[in-house]
C-alpha cells in the first residue's frame, strides 16, 4: 500500500455511510399469519408485548433493555470488524439482528428472563402446562429480523 493510498479509508467511509442509511428491525411482520380462530399472530404479539387485555409479557422491548450489555458488546465487535475490513455494515447488521432475535426468543424460554407474571394454579391445571406463550410456538416462531432503509 502506498503512503497516500486512500483505498482503505474509502472502503471504511462507504461502510459507515451504509450504516447511516440502514437499520435492523426485530419483531413480527404484519402478514406473518393467523391462528386457527382467525386471530392475526401479530395482534396476539402486540397484546402480550403491551399488556392489552392480558398480563404484559414483553418479548421484544423489555428483553432488549435487559440485555443491553450483550447488544452493546456485539455492536462494538461489529464496529471493530467493519473498521478492520473483516466484515461489512450489512453483515454486521444481520448479525445484530440474529442476536436480537435470539434475545427475544430467549424470553419465551425464561419467562421473560424472570419478569413475566406466572400463571395462576387454575390456569396451569386447565392448560395442562405452566409454559407461557408457547402452546403452539406460532408466536415464538414468528419473530424475525430484517434490514430496512431508514
Amino acid at each position: 500500500m502506498k503512503i497516500n493510498d486512500l483505498t482503505e479509508l474509502k472502503k471504511i467511509t462507504k461502510q459507515i455511510k451504509e450504516l447511516t442509511t440502514k437499520e435492523i428491525k426485530i419483531g413480527i411482520a404484519a402478514d406473518v399469519g393467523i391462528y386457527k380462530d382467525g386471530t392475526k399472530i401479530v395482534e396476539v404479539g402486540r397484546w402480550h408485548e403491551h399488556g392489552l387485555g392480558v398480563p404484559r409479557r414483553s418479548f421484544l422491548r423489555e428483553p432488549m433493555i435487559q440485555k443491553q450489555a450483550t447488544i452493546q458488546k456485539h455492536i462494538r465487535d461489529g464496529w471493530i470488524n467493519i473498521l478492520s475490513g473483516k466484515s461489512t455494515a450489512i453483515a454486521e447488521l444481520g448479525k445484530l439482528g440474529v442476536i436480537g432475535q435470539e434475545i427475544s426468543k430467549g424470553a419465551f424460554a425464561t419467562g421473560g428472563y424472570g419478569k413475566w407474571e406466572k400463571f395462576k394454579p387454575q390456569t396451569v391445571k386447565a392448560k395442562g402446562s405452566s409454559e407461557i406463550l408457547i402452546d403452539e410456538a406460532k408466536l415464538l416462531n414468528s419473530i424475525h429480523n430484517w434490514i430496512t432503509d431508514k
